[in-house]
């Protein structure tokens, strides 16, 4: 019978023990899922913890090496415009620091900047196809005319270059607003006003004044950013209108008279390749050029330009990160200091 009774209390006391050990077990299992759970979240914040700082060291090395190509650039700048006051003349081929030649690189620490340099002077004035008496300036609109003839022959644009541009160009620096027509120019003749410009779908006046900078042909009718791109090395918006022969582009040469062809203009770019015009009748001695070439072009280029414009477009690059700066400089000629009138950096 004790037996009995001993089975019979194990098999009372069992139910407890289970329930008791089914208890412990959850109990446990319970732990360990939270212990689990902060050991994921702390995981989580780590994680997020260590991107955030390698994202913030990122920037920091990003805004150090874009501070050095600035840097860089504001380098070429500076050298440009040392060279600019410290020369009589940049197209002497003996000088040292020739930068009007060729574009010039100097490698730095982790990086290089670069210099391009031209001289204003060698391009075409488009504030000055019409005089300020009113009167449209005949030879300037048969030059450009024939760049954009030239350019259309020598380029491959989705489409060619329309004559409009030259009165479209013509009104919007004017201070009238009668559309300008061009009688000797068969098609494509006509210019546009402010009721042109007030009809786009972002309208804007005519400025009816002349340009401060050459990107200002962007609001000009007929303007693209392709076409502006092809013609930027040839047009400006400084000086007295003479073209320097000195330095001047190829295209805007042969730009000069209708007589004037390729060969010959490029007789003139090797010719001072080897010395500089000092006076323009040493044109005569040219290989190709004639009494009615010469004539035609006399009046209206120099070797020796009144009035100094540069522009400079200098590039720095630190670890493949590059920064330009564009900027337009003048030089006094009697104190030669050289001032900065245009600064964007890029």
């Amino acid at each position: 019978m004790r037996t009995v009774r001993i089975i019979n209390l194990n098999q009372n006391d069992s139910p407890d023990k289970e329930q008791m050990r089914k208890t412990l077990t959850y109990k446990s299992g319970f732990v360990v899922i939270v212990v689990l759970a902060l050991v994921m979240l702390l995981t989580v914040l780590l994680f997020g913890l260590n991107y955030r700082s390698r994202a913030n060291l990122h920037a920091v090395d990003y805004m150090f090496k874009n501070t050095q190509a600035l840097n860089y650039a504001r380098a070429g700048l500076n050298i440009a415009i040392a060279a600019i006051k410290n020369t009589k003349n940049l197209n002497d081929n003996k000088n040292p620091l020739n930068l009007l030649s060729k574009e010039h690189t100097f490698e730095l620490n982790n990086g290089y900047c670069s210099i391009a340099l031209l001289e204003e002077s060698g391009k075409l004035n488009v504030n000055l196809l019409k005089e300020k008496s009113g009167k449209l300036n005949r030879a300037r609109i048969d030059q450009m005319l024939r760049l954009i003839d030239l350019l259309n022959q020598q380029r491959c644009l989705d489409s060619p270059i329309s004559y409009s541009l030259v009165p479209a160009i013509i009104d919007w620096i004017d201070r009238d607003d009668e559309v300008t027509c061009l009688p000797f120019v068969t098609h494509n003749n006509l210019g546009v006003e402010s009721d042109y410009y007030s009809n786009l779908d972002t309208p804007y006046h005519c400025k009816n004044r002349p340009l401060n900078a050459i990107d200002e042909l962007l609001l000009v009718k007929a303007m693209t950013p392709q076409i502006l791109d092809l013609m930027r090395d040839y047009l400006t918006v400084y000086g007295n209108g003479k073209t320097n022969i000195n330095c001047a582009p190829k295209p805007v040469i042969q730009s000069l008279s209708e007589k004037m062809d390729s060969a010959l203009a490029q007789m003139i770019v090797d010719r001072r390749k080897i010395k500089s015009f000092e006076n323009i009748a040493e044109l005569r001695h040219v290989p190709g050029m004639t009494d009615d070439i010469y004539s035609a072009i006399s009046k209206i280029i120099t070797v020796s330009p009144e009035e100094q414009y540069y522009s400079v477009t200098s590039q720095g690059e630190c670890d493949g990160l590059k920064c330009t700066i564009a900027a337009i400089l003048t030089r006094n000629p009697a104190t030669k200091s050289v001032e900065v009138i245009l600064y964007k950096e890029l």
